[in-house]
Parts: structure tokens; C-alpha cells; sequence
């Protein structure tokens, strides 16, 4: 079997990659995300309209999970089972790069960051508000500069690991059917994984298992982030690795998520700036512990930089990927069976 007309799944990982390194998302029409969307909001409607004791909820919001997962997780990886089983090996990979590159929200995210420091560069912040808006549940009508600035990179840097890092992580785990079941549970979330009434009970399982399939990858990626830009932060900011890294570590834990500030804490130390201490929601003002040690005031040049380091990072991971496709492809070649 020729390795360049059958390619192995780590080249597939990594053309998937590629392709939302450089387009990121296309093809809306046809998105899984979007039909994952529509069903789980066809069924939390369904399930509102007919039930309202929490205990209840609860359970058929474990049902509501279960079966999103099932129908798109479980869905996809039997379909591209029985293609390969049926001689359609090719048509098989073809959809894999292609679900696996729709799946990666890698450059979707830095192009909604990138819009508000457009704004802001500008001096426009009524738009760079409105941008912000389109990625942040806080309200962002009064935000000062400063305030816009600390929302995007609180955005970029925790949805690092959750675009980025934990679906390439499921997916070089098991494949487009396991990224499709992180990207189920993630959805589900961000749907009705709210802590107030109905959510709080049906959205349960939903933030439950959101937590629990974050936890690795939430953790690798901060240790990635030091790993690749620790030390040319240190020179930067005049500072030893190892003060970068307590940093880091410090503040890691600093929120009501188990998983989310670690992200967070790697960019403050790596940017030398603070992070946190609270926003509004609902104009109603949520408390929040501080990420980070830096600066408190923040500029435009701020949210520059962490998209700089941002960028890099997608740039590090696609090397990295492209290192296992190219070992993968050697190995096959030597081994002759290429």
C-alpha cells in the first residue's frame, strides 16, 4: 500500500489542521456543530415543554447528553467504520480530514479576537464592544478600554484549550467519532450548562462532562504554552523561567472552573499582566479572583501580543502534527510496507 495515496491517520490529522490553520471554518450549512446545535435545542425545548421537576430534569438531562453523544459520536465513527469496511477507504479519509478540519475552531476564534483589536486600533469602541460581545457572556456596553482588552484576551486564552487543544486532543485520541462526541458534550454546554433555573438541573451532565473531558487537556496546554514560549517570555520580561512558571501555576485554579484558568494563567504570566477579578452579567457584578500577578491596566498592544503568542502556538501544534505525519510516513516507507 502506497502510504501517499493511503495516507495514515496522523497525516490526515495534520491536513486537517492545515486547513483550519490557514481557512478556518467554512461550509456553515453543513457543520456538524450546527446540527448539534439544532438538536439539542429541538430536545431541551421538548423536554421544557413537558417536565419541570428538577429531579427530573436532571435525568433527562443525562438522556439529553447521552443521546447527542451517541447520535453524532457514536453516528460518525460507525459511518466511517462501514465505508472503510466497503472498499471506500478513500472517501472514508477524505471526511475525516474534512469533519476534523471543521471541527477545529483554532482560527474562527483568533479572527472574532482579532475584530475587537481592529476596533480598538481604531479607536472605535463602540464596535470593538459589539465585537467583544460576539464571544463573551459579560456584559460589555460600559467596558473602558482596558475592560474590552481584558475580555478578549480572557476569551482567547481560555478558549485556547477549548477550541484548539482538547479537540485536536480527542481527535488524535480516537478519531473523528471521539472529536465529535468532545464537540456533543462541549456544545451541550455552552446550550444549557447555566447555573440558574431550569439549566442548573438540566444542564447538569452536560457541564459535568464538559469538566471532566477538559480536565487533560486543559492541563497539557498550559505546560505546552510554558514549554514552547516560557523562555523567551523570562528574557522578555526580565524574569527567570522558573518565576514564568510559578506564575502560571499560581493562579491556575483561580475560578470556578476546574479547567478554564489554567489557559488564563499561562497567557498572564507569559504577558506579565492580570486577568479576572470580576465582570457583570446580567447587570448583575460576579465577583471573580485575580489571574496572574502583571498589570492591571491593559492596552491594545496587550491584546497584540497575546494574539502574537496565540498564532504561534497554532503554528507550534501544526509543526508538531506535521512532525508525526512525516515519522509516521518514514516509519511505513523503512518498514516496507510503503
Amino acid at each position: 500500500m502506497n502510504p501517499l495515496i493511503h495516507p495514515p491517520f496522523s497525516v490526515l490529522f495534520f491536513l486537517a489542521l492545515a486547513g483550519d490553520t490557514w481557512w478556518g471554518g467554512r461550509f456553515y450549512r453543513f457543520h456538524p456543530v450546527v446540527a448539534m446545535g439544532r438538536s439539542g435545542r429541538w430536545l431541551e425545548r421538548l423536554i421544557l415543554r413537558t417536565v419541570s421537576r428538577p429531579w427530573l430534569l436532571r435525568c433527562l438531562g443525562m438522556v439529553l447528553l447521552f443521546g447527542v453523544v451517541l447520535l453524532f459520536g457514536g453516528g460518525s465513527a460507525l459511518f466511517l467504520f462501514f465505508l472503510d469496511h466497503w472498499g471506500e477507504g478513500d472517501l472514508a479519509a477524505l471526511l475525516t480530514v474534512f469533519w476534523g478540519y471543521q471541527l477545529l475552531a483554532g482560527k474562527s476564534l483568533e479572527d472574532h479576537v482579532e475584530a475587537v483589536y481592529s476596533s480598538l486600533v481604531t479607536g472605535d469602541l463602540s464596535g470593538a464592544r459589539a465585537a467583544l460581545a460576539r464571544i463573551v457572556g459579560r456584559d460589555t456596553e460600559d467596558l473602558d478600554r482596558s475592560g474590552i482588552v481584558r475580555g478578549a484576551i480572557e476569551s482567547l486564552s481560555e478558549n485556547a484549550n477549548d477550541a484548539l487543544v482538547a479537540p485536536l486532543f480527542f481527535f488524535a485520541l480516537g478519531g473523528v467519532g471521539l472529536l465529535m462526541a468532545y464537540k456533543s458534550v462541549s456544545t451541550l454546554d455552552s446550550q444549557v450548562g447555566y447555573k440558574y433555573s431550569p439549566y442548573r438541573d438540566l444542564g447538569w451532565a452536560s457541564a459535568r462532562a464538559d469538566d471532566l473531558m477538559a480536565f487533560l487537556p486543559a492541563r497539557l496546554s498550559l505546560l505546552l504554552l510554558l514549554g514552547f514560549f516560557g523562555f523567551s517570555a523570562a528574557r522578555r520580561r526580565g524574569v527567570s523561567f522558573a518565576t514564568i512558571c510559578k506564575e502560571a501555576f499560581a493562579s491556575r485554579l483561580a475560578h470556578p472552573s476546574p479547567n478554564s484558568a489554567h489557559t488564563m494563567s499561562a497567557f498572564a504570566a507569559l504577558l506579565g499582566i492580570r486577568m479576572g477579578g470580576g465582570a457583570s452579567y446580567r447587570k448583575t457584578w460576579t465577583p471573580k479572583p485575580w489571574i496572574g500577578t502583571g498589570r492591571e491596566a491593559l492596552f491594545p498592544e496587550d491584546l497584540s501580543n497575546a494574539l502574537r503568542v496565540y498564532r504561534r502556538f497554532r503554528l507550534a501544534l501544526l509543526l508538531l502534527s506535521g512532525v508525526w505525519g512525516a515519522a509516521d510516513l518514514f516509519f511505513l516507507h523503512v518498514s516496507g510496507r510503503g
